[in-house]
């Protein structure tokens, strides 16, 4: 091969999701010698810069393909013409992958022209180019066309164009257009899993594998099962692209197996079950990012689990919040997030009656005689010796009672071969149920492949478990809608709070407090399945379909881990540009907590620190006037489709993309919804998130989220919510107490505001008409109350002297009906509704004085503005408004929903214009002092643990700030 020609391979990005491929691409390229560049998280114009630096070819590789070639490649040489080459490798369909439509496009562009694509003038545009052979001179024209921001497609399209164009009146094109078969490449758009476990025979872990595999394609994954080892017990139907590595001697030589396969078969994540801490490392060796299950409790755990290094694996995945817990208590120097296990709830809502009660003939048992049914496999842990005890108790229970009706017990599970202790389980149990005389009333099922069936054909199900993961068995009897009476261990009582069917014992609970929970299910009956149940069922946490969706999000968790690792990204204090901070607001609208953010955003860029924004509620295309004031400031604001237009956890996905390929520092959620927050909190596994509180608002969004949270999303509480938080930022010293609720340590920080040149108080209204100028600013909103203000003015009307009072602020989209009624309430008043202003020093100087009803704020800006303007303020107390307005200090502040005395306070403020002055002085000293930009940025600096250094706004381009953005 001649060295000229070897070209530097260049994995870049043309959809949603191809970062998350890249490192599938990467690999490839680096199977075939090449170390190959990842360009899929640069911008068009890094891109460009980069193609027109090279003196050597380039190779394009769309992330998610792989090379078909096998090495050594030989490269297209020059063309003899001297045309700079074009050389293109069509998509090839593969067996299982996704991208068959591009291949038959490409199968019927080469039948029509052959290898030379000269004669399409140029290649079709609608021709998905997924690897891309460029010389030097075509990689310069395209780069050109890049560093003007058009993405690699489109420049390739326009130089083939020009090239085609400007070929000085010939026939033929600028460049020599072929297709090249060293090129050629397959693809698949979907993530590509392998699962890793020992074996498939029956158990709760191989039930979870088997259900991802199934259901997976649904989320956007294929998944595929690698199984270890032989099985010895039952097993479940192998599907038929497993693969077997059991023939292999020696278990590393099969963990070495698989991952060689991982890296044959292009997985994107490695996902074990099961496995020995030293084969989970040995996996991750491969490159390839590894997710680990952890499907028990701590004293369950595989060997050498609590060993792990922080390399071992990209992300560890408890299958309960309990499990995470333990993991999380024994340091494990690894990322952990919950997935709950689920199963295909389907396979339950079936009529299963008739069934049942032929296979209650079959064990003996009559129609009224009530079952309880305890499923598992003979271990020590599921304490089946207990079970007789049980069973006695409950006999002698429902007697107590008066119930009439004969207990009985099923025990469902098979013995495993190679395990001695399980076959003395057995041998216990049925010891015991001699010795108390049970025999007629228990039945050994053995192995059970109908399960819905069983589950029907039982009144209640037992577990006398010691120690849990979360039971397979569980979900099946709350499925089914039967009663459950277990120990509380593990993920049972996560269960618990789903399903009210579900009863928790203590784990140390003897066997009457379980009688004593089944005779009090018997006397309600058996069953608890209703519309409600089936309802509950529809939005339930454990199915298969919610399961699948939490490890697809999980599976891009793990690869965006295993990247940053990589690329060695410095994650904290490093200053300068790098990494910086993101602030995600529903919206920059007109409004206090929006002005807030924008201000800090430039006061913290102003420090050298690298700023970014992004929004949830704005259309991508219609900008705010606050947005585009950030853009215009050198402020990049990302725009996720807005809410109400998709999934939260989609719109989330695309945020996602951008920071994962350019991650943060630190993460500020400033006054956004709920349920983004909990799926951001939960999605940025290393970066430090910050929550910050506007006041009451807060706690009633998380209050309303909780009451109905996301299903799959293993948050139910806001303290569970708040674990995955470095701080709760509150805007004043007594909502302090109430964030401390979330668990996260509480910072209070107050807002800031720029203290502007003071005006003559002469250049005001009053000096103009002789009248008082009284103002407040608030949207026209139901939550302003400015019913109350003006009910104030109302009963101070007539011992006011002359005046107006100017309402200022925007009409909130479904208020008009409320503006309407606050106009009617005005008649016969001196009010003025003047609009909305974009910048308060506009309004604020044509004051005299400044009114407020203060709800619902925590520390609003519309006070702290009106003090440092100069202007003394009259306020409700509620919030932080007290911390502001001290009355007779800095101002006069009275009681919450006091209508009379706001109307004695305006009454005395109003005819005593040295009070007046001397108040908004003191306010305006107040406000320099404690409620400054500088120490608010510097707070927030401090908070997030960022440094300050060179000047850097935005990736590139210079700073250029307006003036109206920092007012």
């Amino acid at each position: 091969m001649h060295s000229h020609f070897e070209p530097l391979a260049i994995v870049f990005s043309l959809r949603r999701g191809d970062w998350y491929r890249a490192g599938r691409t990467a690999r490839a390229a680096g199977g075939l010698g090449m170390n190959a560049v990842d360009a899929t998280g640069e911008s068009p114009e890094a891109l460009g810069a980069r193609l027109c630096a090279l003196n050597r070819p380039a190779w394009l590789l769309q992330a998610g393909t792989w090379p078909c070639a096998v090495p050594p490649i030989a490269f297209p040489r020059a063309s003899a013409s001297g045309r700079p080459l074009v050389a293109f490798g069509r998509i090839v369909a593969q067996p299982g992958a996704m991208g068959d439509g591009d291949a038959r496009a490409w199968d019927r562009l080469l039948r029509a022209g052959g290898g030379e694509l000269q004669a399409h003038e140029p290649i079709a545009a609608e021709l998905r180019k997924a690897s891309v052979f460029l010389e030097p001179r075509a990689a310069h024209a395209v780069g050109r066309i890049m560093r003007r921001g058009v993405a690699f497609d489109r420049a390739l399209e326009r130089a083939l164009l020009a090239g085609y164009a400007t070929a000085e009146g010939l026939p033929t094109a600028a460049y020599r257009l072929v297709h090249c078969d060293c090129l050629d490449v397959a693809d698949d758009e979907r993530r590509r899993v392998l699962q890793v476990i020992t074996t498939l025979q029956r158990g709760g872990a191989e039930r979870v594998a088997l259900d991802l595999a199934i259901e997976s394609p649904r989320f956007g994954v294929r998944s595929r099962i690698a199984t270890l080892g032989r099985p010895t017990r039952g097993s479940f139907a192998a599907p038929a692209d497993v693969l077997d590595v059991s023939t292999i001697a020696g278990r590393a030589e099969r963990i070495e197996a698989v991952r060689a396969a991982a890296l044959d078969w292009h997985v994107d994540v490695i996902h074990a079950h099961l496995l020995r801490g030293e084969e989970v490392a040995a996996l991750a060796r491969g490159g390839v990012p590894v997710v680990v299950t952890v499907h028990n409790s701590r004293a369950g755990w595989p060997p050498g689990m609590e060993s792990l290094s922080a390399g071992d694996a990209s992300l560890v995945v408890a299958c309960a919040q309990a499990v995470e817990a333990e993991l999380e208590r024994g340091s494990l120097p690894l990322a952990v997030r919950t997935a709950w296990n689920g199963i295909d709830f389907g396979a339950f809502r079936a009529d299963r009656r008739r069934d049942a009660t032929r296979l209650r003939r079959r064990w003996g048992f009559a129609a009224d005689d009530f079952v309880l049914l305890a499923v598992s496999n003979p271990r020590p842990q599921k304490r089946w010796a207990m079970l007789p005890g049980v069973l006695r108790a409950a006999q002698c229970e429902f007697a107590r009672r008066g119930i009439r009706r004969r207990v009985r017990l099923v025990v469902a599970g098979e013995t495993e071969q190679l395990a001695p202790d399980a076959a003395d389980c057995v041998a216990e149990f049925e010891r015991f149920v001699r010795t108390l005389g049970l025999v007629a009333d228990v039945r050994l099922a053995g192995l059970v492949a109908d399960v819905p069936c069983l589950v029907a054909a039982a009144d209640a199900a037992v577990c006398t478990s010691a120690y849990e993961g979360l039971s397979l068995a569980h979900l099946e009897a709350y499925a089914a809608g039967k009663p459950i009476v277990a120990t509380d261990v593990g993920g049972t009582r996560e269960i618990a709070a789903e399903y009210r069917g579900c009863r928790l014992v203590g784990v140390a609970a003897d066997p009457a407090e379980f009688a004593a929970a089944l005779g009090a299910i018997a006397e309600r009956g058996a069953d608890v399945g209703s519309d409600a149940h089936a309802a509950s069922l529809g939005r339930s946490s454990f199915s298969r379909f919610r399961m699948a969706e939490r490890y697809a999000w999980l599976y891009d968790r793990a690869i965006a881990r295993s990247r940053w690792a990589k690329r060695s990204v410095r994650r904290f204090g490093s200053g300068g540009g790098r990494g910086g901070l993101l602030l995600v607001a529903n919206n920059f609208s007109t409004g206090g907590a929006q002005s807030s953010a924008r201000r800090l955003l430039l006061a913290i860029a102003e420090r050298g620190i690298r700023v970014r924004a992004a929004v949830v509620e704005e259309q991508p295309e219609y900008p705010t006037a606050g947005r585009t004031a950030l853009m215009q400031s050198g402020v990049n604001v990302l725009a996720a489709p807005p809410a109400g237009t998709v999934d939260p956890a989609d719109a989330v996905r695309t945020l996602l993309e951008t920071i994962d390929a350019d991650p943060p520092e630190a993460v500020l959620f400033w006054n956004l919804i709920a349920e983004y927050k909990v799926l951001l909190a939960d999605a940025l596994v290393d970066v430090p998130v910050v929550d910050v509180s506007p006041g009451e608002m807060f706690y009633t969004s998380l209050e309303r989220y909780f009451s109905r949270p996301r299903p799959g999303l293993p948050y139910r509480t806001a303290t569970e919510y708040g674990r995955r938080l470095r701080s709760v930022v509150v805007k004043y010293a007594a909502e302090a107490e109430a964030a401390a609720a979330l668990g996260a340590p509480v910072r209070v920080i107050p807002n800031g505001v720029p203290l502007p040149a003071m005006q003559r108080r002469e250049a005001c209204a009053m000096s103009a008409d002789g009248r008082l100028a009284i103002g407040t600013s608030a949207r026209i909103s139901p939550q302003k109350k400015l019913e109350e203000l003006i009910a104030a003015v109302r009963r101070a009307h007539r011992r006011l002297p002359p005046y107006v009072l100017r309402i200022a602020g925007r009409v909130e989209p479904g208020c008009e009906e409320y503006a309407g009624q606050l106009r009617a309430l005005a008649r016969g008043l001196n009010v003025e509704f003047v609009g909305e202003f974009d910048d308060a020093g506009a309004f604020l100087p044509q004051l005299d004085l400044f009114a407020m009803i203060s709800e619902p704020a925590g520390c609003p800006n519309a006070s702290l503005e009106a003090m440092a303007h100069g202007l003394c303020v009259v306020a409700t107390d509620y919030g932080g408004v007290a911390e502001q307005v001290i009355d007779g200090v800095t101002g006069r502040l009275v009681p919450r929903g006091d209508c009379d005395g706001l109307a004695a306070a305006l009454v005395e403020l109003a005819s005593d214009r040295p009070q007046r002055e001397r108040l908004a002085a003191a306010a305006r000293r107040h406000v320099a002092e404690k409620f400054g930009m500088a120490a608010m940025a510097a707070a927030y600096m401090g908070v997030c643990g960022l440094r300050g250094g060179e000047r850097h706004y935005g990736r590139g381009g210079a700073v250029r700030r307006l003036a109206a953005a920092n007012a």
